[in-house]
């Protein structure tokens, strides 16, 4: 099943979960989205990996942006997606725990660094291969 949450980061230097919206469980093809990057990439599995969105960190610009990010990844399966902050200490500042794939969106303030952490959950300790769609719009 394939849903949407929507997610706002809000803060000059510390990011907060400032609001969501329910996950909608519409279908989603990460195909038909004008996505601007595409990773094709693997994780190993039940391990928290950073990086998960083929960057060791992001900074964002001296403008807030809002990105949207497409997760196909394989049937059954849980990609639980964390955003840390790298500002604070890496703390957690949104976690995506659903299964299956999904679409999700979040804000990140202007001068913002931040780190994606996943977690594939799996049964088995074995690599599982997955696809990042992003586009990046101004907030």
């Amino acid at each position: 099943m394939k849903r949407t949450i929507s997610v706002l980061a809000a803060g000059a230097l510390g990011a907060t979960l400032a609001g969501t919206t329910p996950a909608s469980a519409s279908s989603v093809d990460c195909t038909t989205g004008e996505y601007t990057r595409v990773v094709n990439t693997y994780v190993p599995t039940n391990v928290e990996r950073s990086g998960v969105d083929n960057a060791l960190y992001n900074i964002n610009g001296p403008q807030p942006h809002t990105y949207e990010i497409c997760l196909d990844i394989p049937d059954g399966e849980t990609f639980t997606i964390k955003l840390k902050n790298l500002n604070d200490g890496l703390k957690t500042f949104f976690t995506d725990d659903r299964p299956g794939d999904k679409i999700l969106r979040y804000t990140i303030p202007a001068n913002f660094a931040w780190q994606v952490h996943g977690t594939l959950t799996s049964p088995g300790s074995t690599f599982l291969y997955y696809t990042w769609h992003e586009k990046r719009t101004p907030a």
